[in-house]
């Protein structure tokens, strides 16, 4: 006895589900990176109000912005934007150009927020 409902699935249709999945994962380990980034503006943010520290804590906001930018450029870019003709993280210069400049000062930042964070009054 047959079931009735839908037919099995074809290559092409399993192949674009997991492109899906695959986008959302992505998206969604960004979206974990930048709460944590977030969490490094809350310490910022208490180091400066709690300590009367300047910790720039609201330049940690630009890379935040810059990650989600990217993250979000990767997923809703036309799949005929990339060399390959199929979706992936990489090779794209404006989003990967975003990455790195949202790496870079992020570092510096957290390096600054780090000296704060072990300075020695006294």
């Amino acid at each position: 006895m047959r079931r009735r409902g839908r037919q099995p699935q074809t290559g092409l249709e399993r192949m674009h589900l997991a492109q899906t999945i695959g986008l959302l994962l992505v998206l969604y380990s960004w979206m974990v990176a930048a709460i944590l980034i977030f969490f490094l503006f809350l310490i910022g943010r208490l180091y400066e109000n709690k300590f009367r520290q300047r910790s720039n804590y609201r330049l940690m906001l630009v890379p935040l912005a810059l990650f989600l930018i990217a993250a979000i450029w990767y997923v809703v870019a036309p799949a005929s934007s990339f060399l390959s003709g199929t979706r992936d993280f990489v090779g794209l210069a404006v989003p990967d150009a975003l990455f790195l400049l949202a790496g870079m000062l992020l570092a510096a930042l957290c390096y600054s927020l780090y000296r704060i964070m072990i300075a020695r009054k006294g």
